[in-house]
Formats: C-alpha cells, structure tokens, sequence
C-alpha cells in the first residue's frame, strides 16, 4: 500500500485547534534528514504502525512545552506509505534443501513531511500533532552561517550487529550532548542486513538513539550502499524521504563554502551519475567552495576487496578537479589512504578515507596494498565513527573507537584552486 497526498483542510483543522498534550506514541523513530540545502530545508520523517490516524508536523523557533503547545507553523505530510518488502521467495541450498519463506515482518508506514524557508544556524523545535494530541518535542539545528566551524561524523555499514550499533549510537548522543558543534551525521550506505522490514525497524529504532535526552536530533545525511537493494526495493528512499530523488545522489551544500558529492555506487544508470558528477563538480569550482568533498559506498582504493566498478570513470574526475577527500564504506574497517594523483603518492593526491565501523562486522586490512603504507597512511578495524571538524583554515579529521580511544588523526590545508 502506497498513499501520497496532503492532509485535508478538515484533517488539518482538527490538528490545530487540538491543544491535548498527550504523547502521541505511534509515531516513532523520528529523525531530520538532510540532502541538497541544510541551511534553509530539512525532510523530517517518522515511523509508525498504522495510517489510520492524521498526522502532521508542528514546528518553532522557540520551544513550545507548555501547556498549550502553541506551535508558529505546521507542515503537512507529502507522502506517507508502507514499507513494503520484495518478494520473498523460498530458496534452494547447495545440497539441494528448499527453505520455505519467511514470515512477513509486521507492517511498519513511513510519513515524510518537509521544512523549507528555514534560517541558517538556528534551533528548530518540532513535533508530530494528531487529533489525539501533539507528541514530545524534538530540536535540531540547521547547517551554520558561512565561516561558522562545525563538526561532520562520519560512519558507515551499520548492519548485522544491530546490538553494536545501538552502542554506538548511544555514543555518539553522548557527543552531541557535550558538544553543540556537532553538526550532522553523514552515514556510506548498507543500514540494514537486507531491504526487509524486519531488519530495517531495528537500524530505525537503533538510529533514535542518537537523539539526546533533551530532544536534540542528530541529522542524517545518507548515501546509498549495495544492501539498501536500491535497484528493485524502494525502502530506503521511504526511510529517508527520496534524497537526491529516484538516482539517489546529490550535491549536499552544508554551507557556501563546505560541499559534498553524495553518489551512488549502486546507481543503474552510470553514465547519468557521470555526467552529473563533472556538472556538480565544475558548478563547485566556479563557486570557489572552499571544501569540496566526495561521498559513496563501494571504495575506489580499498583495504580489504576490490576496487569498485566506478573507480576508472571517478578517480580522473576527482584528480581534475582537485577534490579534498574521498569518503567510502563497504570494507568493514579503518582507512586512510596516502594522498593519491595518477595511481601513486603525490603530495598535491585526494585523500581517501572510511570503509565503515558502525557495526558491521570488521575485517583486517590488507596492508601490502601501498596506498595503506607509510607515515601518511593508516589501516586497522574496529568499531568506530570518524569526526571531521571543518574550520575556514582546516580540516582537523580523526576516528574514533566504540571505547572513545583515538587511533588516528590528521589536517587538512586548503586547496589552491
């Protein structure tokens, strides 16, 4: 079942002149999700386990916990659906035994509603009304003013250890509640064990997680990975509101002067993708953005697989426009390349970073590989996120152990472009 459509005037009156303060408990797992303009728009998207009820977003910049709950505006659900799960078939295994099908995961629907005309750095205060009642408060903030520094976690392949995960995101609230500079979480890909609902509403509650104790959300900007099944299974689009629309990527603009390419590595149509990352990328240049970065699932110079399919299209692309770091997932483990021009060491090199901590189970590196050797390089695994602090002057990145210990860091100077 698929509903897209705005609530109806009724529906919408009923929402606003409801002053109950009840908390409204079906709508779960709400989160901010971020895609092409953080600093004016966010897609705010929550779970729950019926349709039936109207539903619709309140929102301030003030916080509004008193008892009338008087909230400035509302924005109306979009688009509102079940997740539905592809086929599920039984399958055969090698000594020829046929598994029947699973059972079908209890129903769980999407709504999406959309924030606009937002104000940069500024506290954002919302919550989910029903004619039931308007549900807890939550706050985020929205991308900075430009020259404002702020920190980006990065981290990716979160599936299969979904006990892991949840630590860590419960580690990384903990940061955000020391730390106001934390900006946004920027997640490589591969959220859940397969696109099946009974995998993805575990990741979904374990990501809420990182909501802090006062309401702080921690905003998610996501990158599709080879086990969304983004190619046949529409889930994680529904998850996260169509970031980058039906191709899945997009020039996330976090400031004036901080861009980041999110691709998809699991994209059908390469040449599109292609076409799309020169456009994006010379827009940049003529911008003169100041940090300009890459974001996608399959590494290109990987520690433990092979090189991802895209790696002869993209590297020359990033090389010519002199793009400041590549962040990857996929291999389960800590990477920090040298800097590499023209498939060796150069100084004047893109940095490629990641390979994903966030609980999926880690690998070891294959160290012999040079591009992971010497004094400018790095290679381990661990359950980890990575910070990058971006200033005006620098990137300051480091990563960051499930038991808080730093085990590697580095800066970066800006470009001459």
């Amino acid at each position: 079942m698929k509903i897209r459509s705005k609530i109806s005037i009724g529906a919408l009156l009923v929402l606003v002149v409801c002053s109950s303060s009840m908390a409204v408990e079906w709508a779960q797992n709400i989160r901010v999700v971020w895609s092409e303009a953080p600093q004016t728009e966010a897609m705010v998207v929550w779970d729950s386990e019926n349709t039936n009820t109207p539903s619709a977003l309140v929102y301030d910049t003030v916080s509004r916990t008193d008892e009338k709950r008087s909230y400035a505006a509302f924005s109306s659900v979009t688009e509102r659906g079940l997740y539905k799960d592809p086929p599920n078939k039984p399958r055969k295994k090698k000594d020829g035994t046929v598994v029947p099908p699973e059972e079908p995961a209890p129903e769980l629907f999407y709504h999406h509603a959309m924030l606009e005309n937002l104000k940069p750095g500024s506290v954002y205060y919302l919550a989910v009304k029903t004619p039931d009642g308007t549900g807890r408060e939550y706050h985020f903030r929205t991308a900075p003013e430009d020259g404002a520094p702020f920190k980006l976690i990065f981290a990716g392949d979160s599936r299969t250890r979904i006990d892991v995960a949840r630590e860590i995101s419960e580690q990384m609230s903990e940061m955000v509640a020391a730390d106001d500079s934390i900006l946004a979480l920027l997640h490589g890909g591969d959220y859940a064990g397969s696109p099946r609902r009974k995998f993805w509403k575990p990741w979904l509650e374990a990501y809420s997680l990182t909501t802090t104790s006062g309401g702080k959300l921690l905003p998610i900007i996501p990158v599709a990975g080879n086990h969304e099944g983004f190619a046949n299974n529409p889930m994680y689009l529904q998850a996260y509101g169509y970031p980058g629309g039906e191709g899945g990527y997009y020039l996330c603009s976090l400031t004036p002067s901080v861009g980041i390419l999110v691709l998809n590595s699991q994209v059908p149509d390469k040449e599109k993708q292609l076409e799309f990352l020169k456009q994006a990328l010379g827009k940049m240049k003529q911008e003169k953005i100041q940090w300009q970065m890459v974001a996608y699932h399959r590494p290109l110079y990987p520690a433990v697989k092979e090189p991802g399919g895209d790696k002869e299209s993209w590297v020359p692309v990033f090389e010519e426009f002199n793009l400041d770091l590549a962040l990857e997932s996929d291999g389960h483990c800590i990477k920090r390349t040298v800097p590499i021009r023209g498939e060796k060491e150069s100084a004047d090199g893109v940095v490629y970073l990641g390979e994903g901590g966030y609980g999926a189970p880690q690998r070891d590196p294959k160290t012999d590989r040079w591009f992971i050797q010497g004094e400018q390089a790095f290679a381990s695994k661990g359950d980890h996120i990575m910070m990058l602090e971006i200033t005006p002057k620098s990137i300051n990145y480091s990563t960051v152990l499930s038991t808080g210990e730093v085990v590697d860091s580095a800066e970066f100077k800006p470009r001459r472009r």
